[in-house]
């Protein structure tokens, strides 16, 4: 592998300067930072659950989980254009709720005071826009699209039907529930008993 070292690159003529080919993939060095390519408005989110106090930075998205207790995360020194996010990893900011801290004298919607997310499931997204109103939230996702999740059971034979699961004991058999649904208008079980007559003389 080839290395070069130089303070700085710029094009033999024009303004346009090209890095790789197409489809080629072009990675900072572990460690590096970037600045002065700016941002299209996104964050690059962190997979690993944040689960105590924390300092956010510039172009993180973060996953937090407060089913322990409540979590302060601070924001970064504001520059204009800096962006952060928050989600919420277990849906328990409605229990455990997630502080937002201004980094010293910064604002958050103009205010140099701390902010809270308790509703459930919430994600928010904050742009640092200038002195005057400091972090400005520009999105807020209240609702959470969560799998649906159904009864699961053992026993006799089963078949599926739709959403529905049938279990039919043709002798003597054990009808047992392992786990329920997180929406309890699913945890509904429905049965039918067939019994055989005798016959008569």
């Amino acid at each position: 592998m080839s290395k070069i070292e130089v303070n700085t690159v710029e094009p033999q003529c024009g303004t346009t300067l090209t890095l790789g080919a197409s489809g080629d993939t072009v990675t900072l060095g572990s460690g590096a930072s970037q600045s002065g390519f700016g941002r299209t408005g996104t964050v690059d989110w962190d997979t690993t659950a944040k689960t105590g106090d924390f300092t956010a930075a510039n172009g993180e998205g973060y996953f937090v989980n407060t089913t322990s207790g409540a979590i302060t995360a601070t924001l970064p020194a504001g520059s204009a254009g800096a962006i952060v996010a928050f989600a919420d990893y277990a849906n328990t900011f409605d229990t455990n709720n997630l502080t937002i801290a201004p980094n010293g004298t910064d604002k958050i919607g103009g205010t140099n005071a701390n902010a809270k997310v308790s509703t459930e499931g919430a994600s928010t997204t904050f742009v640092y826009v200038d002195s005057t109103q400091g972090w400005k939230q520009v999105n807020d996702a209240t609702l959470n699209t969560i799998g649906q999740s159904f009864i699961t059971a053992t026993g006799g034979t089963i078949t599926t039907c739709g959403d529905y699961k049938i279990h039919t004991f043709t002798g003597p058999g054990t009808f047992c529930v392992s786990a329920i649904s997180t929406t309890s208008a699913d945890n509904t079980v429905d049965y039918l008993v067939g019994a055989g007559g005798g016959g008569g003389g």
